[in-house]
């Protein structure tokens, strides 16, 4: 039997064999039902009543062992029971299980649908553009939301086309937009083939491109065929009666390519917030504007960044708009877009919409080739003739290309460089970059628009995030230490739920009032999952609040069958924020977990205002627990006690200070005016000195101090930035293994020593030499009282040394004006660590009690029998480094509630 240990509780395996010959396994503790985790796993396995009463989920029970539960006899026989089989949402299990489960595997995923339709109009809107209606018999089993597209059959070929909706979603014809291109395969369909009608397949909804329900104002941002979804978005608020403030600016290439203009003028009588604008690239054009859609974007448009910005369009466009809005010094609070291109096909080419994505500027994703009807051209004329190139079925002869390809209307253009026949040119130094509109034509005609000018700083910016922050990321690095994002500001933490909200707006209008009872069971599962973690307004699991939360909101995202919305939703990173923020918060809402059973309440009885209300809500109150979890952790690390202006001047250096006891010191010495140094391993000791950038001096240094490399290059960056250093905090070190010294290998031996002796050792080494010669310093080690203390002989051998150290160089080097001191911390109480020791987890019970043992040690061994805190640490170093405490050097400073170590 496999068990596993997830924090102190152990979890059986359970393999579930589905009809098609996928196995899945997920975990599951002994107090679960099968059917639980199956769910908080993200498979939802056949499912109906939840407690034993209908026999959905009966499952075959291969092998192992599990308590059946209670349920009636009609969902489940004796004999039925006798041959092995189970109810997943009835049994626990004993130990690991293998299932068979009564379905395919697909029954854990909902596929978008396929549609019928029925061509009832083709009407050409202009030469380049085409408008299709389709009829559904079903109609009314396709709900959609304005923005999104479906993937539509090209009859007589084996391709799909994707199009945006134009229509509104109440609507019950089905309208978009086909940009005609020569060649393409729905072009030629369409133009040669097609007849009122005619049936066509379609399939969808996709997409997380839509119009999100808030009050928020909004710029809509059309690029050619892309007005078909931003149309939609109008035809729904119209649609709604909204008031809704909206611009739009609607751009094209040429004046043929101007669609629905009569449409917009009516929509801008009917809708009280809509006003709109449009230009024409082409300068023959007769339009009253002639450029680009960034030309008209103003800076009212933009409302001081509360607006979202939608915009479906090319990629340059996407690109172009991007860098305007960032030009004029504004961040959107939601910036959504859709790219579309010209489908690659085997006879052409058409225009379709790409897949959309939540942009964020901070991680530009990488373009895929895109394929466009006039990329043979220049200024409209075919100057590329696409041929087909038959494969090459002998051996190609060796061709030197010679001068051809240096070659331009026959003149050579550019010789060979080191051809002793010619020889190299040099570039006219007077020669100078072509710029302003000249370097944009060809032939007079303005072939490239200028993009809005940058602003350069003297210092690199980071970027900004444009939409919803990424999720946080965590690895482990190749020593052991995990390395993690730490927790995110109010602002960005705000802005993720305000994203989730409206996507799960978008969700509900898909799935309310069209799940199963088995879908709304699994639902109602979910919810009820997150209640045992909060007890009125406190956690009592607030890591488990998280996972169960996390699976609640992803199952309504896997029930619309949109695959985009999921993974929109996923991209978010809210279960990230939320692991990183309340890792130990304390405070919760009431109403959050409970608000989970009301919401599912909603969909089963459909009332779809009362969803939407709760949703907005659970929204507000998610922001509000992050909110007070963020305030708690910034008053937790807050330091205590502060001496104002004790360290005015003076250049400290504090290892291994990304977190815990260093993290504490740096920030006390930071609010007294010292120039910190903040050195570790781990990335997070940025984020340290981010935090104490604010209105402080601050320098981040990531080293290894178990190389004596490591260490001279934290003096020598030291010096560079400061010229000097004044005091050295040694406080990297901590013990790694907790078992009885006959139990430690010979390499775990050196690693305790390495880490926790060896670090301080090269430090001192490092540093000394500036001190003599400045002719004064302090060094502060931090020893430990484990140099008495069970189950961890090495690291209290290393600390034993940290002590001769501290005795020994303080003898040494008292004439040279430096002090050289320790304090001796007892238990500390500390937030959980971001940075693993890479103490290995316990896993028997023999190594659980050799765990508990040092800690019932560590209290009993001290008189006040508790942990230390932070600041009481922080507060005895701060003084032994301070000139406070000028007369002292040699001494070890027990800290640690009476015990001497």
């Amino acid at each position: 039997m496999s068990v596993t240990e997830t924090g102190t509780e152990a979890t059986h395996q359970v393999a579930l064999s589905f009809e098609d010959g996928v196995t899945r396994f997920i975990t599951c503790r002994p107090d679960q039902t099968v059917a639980d985790a199956s769910y908080r796993q993200r498979i939802n396995i056949p499912l109906d009543c939840r407690d034993g009463a209908c026999g959905t989920c009966k499952a075959l029970c291969e092998s192992g062992e599990y308590d059946g539960g209670d349920y009636i006899d009609d969902a489940l026989s004796e004999d039925e029971a006798a041959q092995g089989y189970a109810l997943p949402c009835s049994m626990r299990p004993k130990s690991d299980l293998v299932l068979q489960i009564a379905s395919t595997s697909e029954v854990a995923k909902t596929k978008a649908a396929t549609y019928t339709g029925t061509i009832t109009e083709l009407n050409r809107l202009s030469p380049t553009t085409v408008e299709l209606k389709i009829d559904l018999a079903n109609r009314s089993e396709l709900a959609f939301l304005p923005g999104q597209y479906v993937n539509i059959d090209v009859p007589g070929t084996d391709l799909k086309r994707s199009y945006s909706f134009s229509n509104a979603p109440d609507e019950d014809e089905l309208s978009f937009l086909v940009k005609i291109s020569g060649g393409g395969a729905m072009s030629d369909y369409l133009t040669e083939r097609a007849a009122v009608g005619d049936e066509l397949s379609l399939t969808g909804p996709h997409g997380s491109f839509f119009l999100r329900e808030t009050d928020r104002p909004v710029l809509l941002l059309a690029g050619g065929t892309g007005l078909a979804p931003i149309l939609s978005m109008l035809r729904k608020l119209h649609a709604d009666g909204s008031d809704r403030t909206a611009h739009l600016v609607y751009g094209v290439s040429t004046d043929d390519d101007l669609v629905s203009l009569d449409e917009l003028r009516m929509l801008a009588d009917r809708l009280t917030g809509f006003t709109w604008d449009h230009c024409v690239s082409a300068q023959e054009s007769l339009a009253d504007n002639k450029g680009h859609v960034t030309d008209l974007i103003r800076g009212e448009h933009l409302h001081d960044g509360d607006v979202a910005v939608y915009l479906c369009g090319p990629p340059a466009m996407v690109e172009s708009v991007r860098q305007g809005v960032s030009s004029l010094g504004v961040e959107p609070t939601g910036f959504y877009y859709e790219k579309f291109a010209l489908a690659a096909a085997a006879g052409g080419a058409d225009a379709a919409t790409a897949v959309p994505v939540a942009v964020t500027a901070e991680h530009p994703e990488v373009e895929e080739l895109l394929f466009a009807a006039d990329a043979r051209g220049i200024a409209g004329r075919d100057v590329l003739p696409d041929k087909d190139v038959p494969p090459l079925t002998a051996s190609a002869a060796a061709v030197d290309d010679g001068d051809a390809i240096r070659t331009v209307g026959g003149q050579l253009l550019h010789p060979v460089q080191g051809d002793s026949s010619c020889t190299a040119s040099k570039l006219e130094e007077s020669a100078e970059l072509i710029s302003g509109h000249a370097g944009r034509t060809i032939g007079g005609q303005e072939l490239f628009g200028a993009l809005p000018k940058l602003v350069s700083t003297a210092e690199p910016q980071p970027a900004q995030a444009v939409s919803a922050p990424s999720a946080a990321v965590q690895e482990t690095t190749s020593d052991g230490y995990q390395i993690g994002e730490e927790h995110p500001d109010i602002s960005s933490s705000d802005a993720i739920f305000e994203a989730r909200e409206a996507l799960e707006l978008g969700a509900l209008e898909l799935v309310i009032g069209r799940l199963s009872s088995g879908q709304l069971t699994g639902y109602r599962l979910l919810a009820e999952s997150t209640l045992p973690y909060v007890d009125g307004d406190r956690f009592v699991d607030a890591a488990a609040y998280t996972d169960t939360n996390a699976a609640f909101h992803d199952y309504l995202f896997a029930l619309t069958g949109n695959e985009h919305l999921l993974r929109a939703y996923q991209a978010l990173g809210v279960k990230g924020r939320m692991s990183e923020v309340l890792v130990n918060a304390t405070w919760c809402n009431p109403r959050c977990a409970t608000d989970h059973v009301e919401i599912v309440e909603a969909f089963e009885t459909g009332d779809r205002a009362t969803a939407q209300r709760l949703i907005v809500e659970h929204a507000g109150r998610s922001k509000e627990t992050m909110r007070r979890a963020m305030a708690e952790t910034t008053a937790q690390t807050r330091p205590r006690f502060i001496t104002p202006g004790r360290f005015a001047g003076q250049v400290v250096v504090v290892t291994g200070a990304a977190q815990g006891i260093g993290a504490q010191v740096a920030r006390r010495v930071s609010a007294e005016g010292g120039k910190v140094v903040v050195a570790d391993r781990s990335e997070l000791v940025q984020k340290i000195a981010t935090e104490l950038r604010d209105g402080a001096v601050c320098l981040a240094v990531e080293c290894d101090l178990e190389s004596y490399g490591g260490a001279t290059d934290l003096v020598q960056r030291t010096i560079s930035e400061f010229g000097r250093i004044d005091v050295l905090i040694n406080n990297v070190g901590g013990a790694i293994n907790f078992k009885p010294f006959t139990e430690f290998t010979d390499k775990e031996i050196r690693a305790e020593v390495e880490r926790s002796l060896m670090t301080t050792l090269f430090a001192c080494r490092a540093a000394l030499p500036g001190m003599v010669e400045q002719g004064g310093g302090v060094i502060v080690n931090v020893s430990s009282a484990a140099t008495r203390g069970i189950h961890r002989i090495p690291y209290s051998a290393a600390k034993g040394g940290i002590n001769a150290i501290t005795q020994s160089l303080a003898l040494e080097y008292a004439d040279s004006g430096i002090r050289v001191v320790a304090t001796a911390p007892g238990g500390t109480d500390a937030p959980p660590r971001r940075i693993s020791r890479g103490t290995p987890a316990a896993r028997t019970e023999h190594e659980k009690a050799w765990f508990q043992a040092h800690i019932d040690q560590t209290l009993a061994s001290a008189p006040m029998h508790r942990y230390g805190t932070l600041d009481e640490q922080a507060a005895a170093i701060t003084f032994l480094a301070s000139d406070e405490a000028s007369y002292i050097t040699g001494t070890v400073l027990p800290v640690a509630g009476g015990d001497l170590g």
